[in-house]
């Protein structure tokens, strides 16, 4: 019998069918050995393209979703709400298992010889890979998986990670150091944790549920102290703003873009893109309560520190206090401020 050499150089389905069906064409009756063998040279290359589109589940993610095992590390940075979106998923399900981020590092190799072999394997094999083609590709590139494969195995088994499972329910005293002053220019400074700093705006957003059971009950705790005047400032940011509002309890509660995408649609008859909703969570929603902290605080330092002046707004006739950042400076101006606020002069001007 004729037998064709197969070509490992075709890698997508397509290619290697035609190469199969023009074998058949020629060989119209292999034995079964040979066939088996055009089977595994088909179903890799499917398997692969499809691994690669994640259609299929492998035997090793099979083991990896039986097991409800995953890196913590890893979970959270698929939850844009970051920590709190783990939270909201585990608080009601005591089950899952968080394995620890599993690296293999220096001295690891120092304390465990067997993965210095390990390492001498893997370069050998990811050489043999670079230089070789087809079928002897294929084997190479195997072997290179299972030898990272084995160095795992052995740290594992030689240096087991500990593992807690109560990783959001550990209490310890935290010191949140903060610093807030008026600078030279009249702007307003700060240093540390505050919530003039949208990045920690944001940073308590993600993990608000998290912050909150922590805090619950030491009521002389600064984490406590943060999270009542957070709420207290969100809720003034935010008050002007139903919809932000209800991204922030949506989010909070764990739900992902696409399911608030349809509240909002199905409440405010509002359709906004996955990536609007996630800038205004990530960037306009923080903004807005870093901004009303800094309300907050020139409130209080022109009433208790220094006495404030105030001034009228000639076009929506609020009083407002004369700093930057209610009016833009006017140097020609007696106060050195425009008789507009700032609200006022960046409205738009609507078209009849």
């Amino acid at each position: 019998m004729k037998v064709i050499k197969l070509d490992w150089d075709l890698e997508t389905p397509e290619e290697r069918l035609k190469c199969v069906e023009k074998i058949l064409e020629e060989t119209p009756n292999p034995d079964p050995a040979y066939l088996e063998k055009l089977a595994d040279y088909l179903v890799f290359c499917m398997e692969k393209k499809e691994r690669h589109e994640r259609k299929i589940l492998t035997e090793n993610r099979k083991s990896t979703v039986n097991k409800r095992e995953t890196s913590y590390e890893g979970l959270i940075s698929q939850f844009e709400n970051g920590e709190d979106g783990v939270y909201n998923i585990t608080i009601n399900d005591k089950h899952i298992i968080m394995d620890p981020h599993k690296e293999i590092t220096a001295q690891d190799r120092k304390d465990i010889p067997e993965l210095e072999q390990t390492d001498s394997a893997i370069a050998a094999w990811k050489q043999r890979v670079e230089n070789s083609k087809g079928r002897d590709a294929f084997i190479a590139k195997k072997a290179l998986i299972e030898t990272r494969r084995d160095q795992y195995v052995i740290r594992q088994h030689r240096k087991p990670p500990v593992q807690s499972m109560h990783l959001i329910h550990s209490e310890h005293h935290t010191t949140l150091p903060e610093e807030v002053h008026i600078g030279p220019n009249g702007n307003v400074e700060y240093s540390g944790v505050s919530l003039l700093n949208p990045k920690i705006c944001s940073l308590i957003l993600c993990n608000y549920s998290k912050l909150r059971q922590s805090s619950y009950g030491n009521f002389f705790s600064d984490t406590w102290f943060l999270m009542e005047e957070f709420d207290y400032v969100s809720n003034r940011a935010l008050k002007k703003y139903p919809l932000y509002y209800r991204i922030v309890e949506c989010k909070i509660d764990g739900l992902q873009n696409i399911q608030i995408q349809e509240i909002l649609q199905k409440e405010f008859g509002i359709t906004h893109s996955l990536e609007y909703i996630s800038s205004l969570w990530r960037n306009k929603i923080p903004n807005l309560i870093a901004s009303a902290a800094e309300d907050e605080f020139l409130e209080w330092y022109y009433t208790a520190v220094e006495k404030g002046h105030y001034k009228r707004c000639s076009r929506c006739g609020k009083l407002k206090l004369a700093h930057n950042k209610y009016f833009s400076k006017n140097k020609t101006s007696k106060d050195s401020f425009y008789s507009i606020c700032k609200e006022c002069r960046n409205k738009k001007v609507k078209k009849v």
